[in-house]
């Protein structure tokens, strides 16, 4: 691993820091909402530069303290979900991305510049891909009505308890900072429930539209309402997401009827319930040998029974070989039995199909280093920095490439731009630096680096 990445994982300083930094832009942006948050009909391109600032540095710093599922074939399901969504809203300023929180409470949440997190416990309660996208096109309006930002302009001294809370469960991390995260967001709106109920009714009506749009079945909503009903009891006490998003008889009702006025979603095949099963068996230490087929096949992996999964999944990619979780989960169990041949095979047969898919291309490519063939692993790896030039994961996999081809200066021009994605450009400008006096840059990576490390040096 190089050295700089060792540093950067290892170190619970960086940490720290990075924490301190989202504190300082949070209460930067508090302390100004007020004066900052334009009339509807003014322009507000600085105010959304604003947002995304502050939703990419929130989001980065729970990736750091592995509070985000990065599983790729996981996070590209839940994006495909959001941005069938978005489809709906035209002349969209909002990079959005969508990512499931490694929590077991039942909950979701939008943070302002368009990062919407998903519980894992939320989706285990979600019976129906409809239902899970209702709950990401109702956070996807919170987002477009400026909610997160109004909360703010409402109150300084309920914000800033909501911004200490949130980031004393940063820096503590793990299960107890959880807790202490979400208590902090659901505190502050707790507090603002009589606001936020106008709000909720806003974030449904836009939704199920939303819903409708993308040809989900708004249905869905109710239906994900009514489990929550059956959860809670009459409280709803238990349920972070009825604290975050207050659930009234009225509003029940009045989903009911937008819903039952609009079309209902053509019926279409997906792959909402092998999503779920996936994420369990990433997710948890245990899975029961029970359900699908599909589930009794990675419960045998993750008990270790690697011979009878394979047994299973074999059979499973046989009738369906189109399908790339059961292609994917029958090459990872034959990496498990050391049959790496016949696992590459599986993933070049799946590409051949989607050529240039990411996640295939980097199971692909992970497996490639695994066995030695960094020149193969480099082939995948450049396709896949031309395809997917901000992915943050393709520049890790190639720094550690080109550390074992021992190429110096591309090495650190792929540790420069992960530092630049993930958010530290004072890094990034200094591995500028170190290629540019390095004697074995070539012209190439050398005019390379200049340009960045401008461009860096320019924002």
């Amino acid at each position: 691993m190089p050295e700089h990445f060792r540093r950067l994982q290892d170190s619970a300083l960086y940490t720290r820091l990075g924490v301190v930094t989202v504190l300082l832009l949070l209460i930067s942006l508090t302390s100004s909402a007020r004066s900052d948050l334009p009339s509807l009909g003014e322009d507000a391109s600085i105010n959304i530069e604003r947002e995304m600032k502050l939703g990419r540095s929130v989001y980065r710093k729970l990736l750091s303290v592995g509070l985000v599922e990065t599983d790729p074939l996981l996070d590209r399901y839940i994006n495909d979900l959001g941005f069938r969504l978005l489809a709906g809203i035209d002349n969209r300023v909002r990079d959005y991305r969508f990512f499931i929180v490694r929590d077991d409470a039942v909950n979701a949440f939008a943070v302002p510049g368009g990062y919407i997190g998903i519980n894992r416990g939320l989706i285990a309660k979600a019976l129906t891909q409809h239902q899970l996208a209702s709950v990401m096109a109702h956070e996807i309006a919170h987002v477009e009505l400026r909610h997160g930002l109004d909360s703010m302009a409402k109150g300084s001294e309920i914000n800033t308890k909501t911004i200490l809370a949130m980031i004393a469960g940063l820096a503590l991390g793990g299960p107890a900072g959880s807790a202490v995260f979400y208590g902090g967001i659901a505190g502050s709106q707790q507090a603002m429930i009589n606001f936020t109920r106008e709000n909720e009714y806003e974030a449904d009506r836009i939704g199920i539209s939303l819903m409708g749009n993308a040809n989900f079945d708004p249905q869905g909503m109710p239906e994900f309402f009514a489990i929550m009903g059956k959860l809670s009891g009459s409280s709803g006490s238990g349920i972070e997401y009825l604290r975050t998003h207050p659930l009234s008889n009225n509003r029940v009702a009045e989903a009911l009827g937008r819903a039952q006025n609009m079309p209902p979603g053509r019926n279409q095949l997906d792959d909402y319930l092998l999503f779920k099963d996936f994420l369990q068996f990433v997710s948890r230490n245990h899975l029961e040998d029970q359900g699908s087929d599909f589930r009794r096949a990675l419960a045998s992996v993750k008990a270790g029974e690697h011979d009878r999964a394979d047994k299973m999944l074999a059979d499973l990619y046989r009738r369906d070989s189109d399908n790339i979780w059961y292609g994917i989960a029958f090459a990872q169990n034959l990496e498990h039995l050391e049959r790496e041949t016949e696992a590459e095979l599986v993933y070049r047969r799946l590409l051949d199909i989607f050529p240039g898919d990411y996640v295939l291309s980097m199971h692909l490519l992970r497996l490639l280093k695994l066995v030695g063939q960094y020149e193969s692993a480099l082939v995948i790896g450049r396709q896949l920095e031309n395809g997917f030039p901000e992915k943050q994961q393709v520049y890790f996999e190639l720094s550690e490439i080109y550390e074992s081809l021992h190429q110096p200066s591309l090495r650190m021009m792929a540790e420069a731009e992960f530092h630049r994605i993930t958010g530290n450009p004072q890094q990034a400008i200094r591995l500028y630096d170190q290629v540019l006096k390095s004697p074995e840059t070539d012209l190439a990576t050398e005019s390379k680096a200049r340009e960045k490390r401008l461009i860096l040096l320019e924002k």
